[in-house]
């Protein structure tokens, strides 16, 4: 990837669509589960932050609060949720910081090797920080349309 600066206008682009959809949910529908739905609005964009930071930084999520992989780790639910959980301007912010990091810590290491290739199941493996990099913009968007028919199931009832 000798110019990558395609992917981090992407990044951009998906970040920012991330956040306004974020900036458009108010605190009580963020907490809302419709029925036949496992998680809610605030844990979705949880899970995106999280899920980033797992991916470019490790299990241990250096850049985030401890208890973030009990609240929005995979396998993870609010059902399980216990103590304090952010806000979504907290969410917003961390969001934003998240976005800054990740550009300056690996804006030039896109065709770096994982110390070990990400085996995605049987689904395919990720051997570079651009190929894992990539495929958490891709995550995003998928919680994306999640968000979507999460806030069409509170704002309609259905």
């Amino acid at each position: 990837m000798s110019n990558s600066s395609y992917i981090w206008d992407s990044y951009d682009l998906v970040r920012n669509i991330t956040l306004s959809a974020l900036n458009s949910v108010s605190e009580e529908v963020a907490d809302v589960i419709p029925e036949g739905f496992n998680n809610n609005i605030r844990w979705n964009f949880g899970h995106i932050l999280f899920t980033q930071d797992f991916f470019m930084y490790g299990p241990s999520c250096p850049n985030l609060p401890a208890n973030y992989a009990a609240l929005f780790a995979p396998g993870t639910k609010p059902a399980n949720w216990e103590g304090d959980v952010p806000s979504l301007a907290t969410l917003a912010g961390q969001l934003e910081e998240q976005k800054a990091r990740l550009k300056e810590t690996f804006a030039d290491r896109l065709d770096e090797k994982l110390s070990q290739p990400f085996q995605l199941g049987n689904k395919g493996t990720m051997n570079t920080i651009g190929e894992l990099f990539t495929f958490s913009l891709f995550h995003e968007g998928m919680h994306m349309n999640a968000l979507g028919a999460l806030k069409k199931a509170t704002t309609t009832g259905k």
